[in-house]
């Protein structure tokens, strides 16, 4: 029934275009060069109607309204966006051609209204469904980058603390070391220094140690040398190991992923300092 409609408003305008009746008595007259051309437009736009080309229909249709000022050309119109799926231009003209048409036709323009009310309601539910979903995507995607933001944050913050801590791990490891090899040297030189032991001392009969006096002021010195060598190594060690415990808690030696992936052997390497009566040097020990 709606392709009858462009059909039917082309009859009426033939006849609309050519003679002039009471209804059209309030309508300035047009010359007949622009009726010719106002009927050559209309024909190209229902040319374009048939065609499939509902926006060149419309152009044409319009162009020719501008010319003859001829309201049934609303009707037209209104199929060619009725079959774009427009509801809303279709509405508003064919609410334009009703107020023109005759009485006898508000009827089935009235139906036709009332039909594209319901379809404009329809698209209006729609539309807004459509934007609150766009909303609540858009308020998803702002709070996900705000909790990104927040968790690179965190991550930085934790990036730097975990380097302050290895730096003073790292750092009392280094001054551990370098303490307990300073032990271990002045060790190595109180050993040096001390004199040998068959030269310098005899032993009396009841098994005391007896030392020449003239020895003494080298026991002496080998002995203060071995007593700080011992206590810079010590406290070298301890250092070492209160720097392997910091970055082991502090520092995080082990990756998260490393961590969570379950139980992995750590090794805590330990430089220990040996020194004896004759000889000095270093022991490497690693604790699981």
């Amino acid at each position: 029934m709606r392709r009858l409609f462009p059909l039917l408003v082309s009859l009426s305008l033939v006849v609309g275009l050519g003679f002039s009746t009471r209804a059209d008595a309030r309508r300035p007259r047009i010359s007949y060069k622009v009726r010719q051309q106002a009927k050559r437009l209309f024909g190209q736009g229902r040319h374009a109607y048939r065609m499939g080309k509902y926006e060149t229909a419309i152009s044409k249709w319009q162009e020719s309204y501008e010319l003859s000022r001829e309201p049934l050309i609303f009707e037209s119109i209104a199929a060619a966006y009725e079959r774009l799926n427009d509801p809303k231009n279709a509405y508003l003209y064919l609410e334009k051609w009703r107020r023109k048409a005759p009485r006898r036709d508000h009827a089935p323009l009235d139906e036709r209204i009332e039909s594209l009310k319901e379809r404009i309601a329809k698209l209006d539910r729609d539309e807004q469904a459509q934007r609150e979903a766009e909303a609540r995507l858009a308020e998803a995607d702002e709070a996900r980058k705000i909790r990104e933001k927040r968790e690179d944050l965190e991550q930085r913050g934790r990036l730097e603390e975990r380097g302050f801590h290895r730096v003073v791990g790292y750092s009392a490891l280094g001054v551990g070391a370098a303490a307990s090899i300073a032990g271990a040297v002045l060790g190595g030189v109180g050993a040096g220094v001390r004199p040998n032991e068959t030269e310098a001392c005899t032993r009396s009969s009841d098994g005391a140690l007896l030392c020449r006096s003239t020895f003494t002021q080298d026991i002496e010195q080998s002995n203060s040398l071995a007593i700080a060598g011992d206590a810079t190594w010590i406290a070298g060690a301890a250092i070492m190991a209160g720097g392997a415990v910091w970055l082991l808690t502090k520092g995080q030696w082990l990756d998260d992923e490393a961590m969570d992936s379950g139980p992995t052997a750590v090794i805590v390497p330990l430089v220990l300092p040996r020194v004896g009566a004759n000889f000095a040097g270093l022991q490497i020990q690693g604790h699981f």
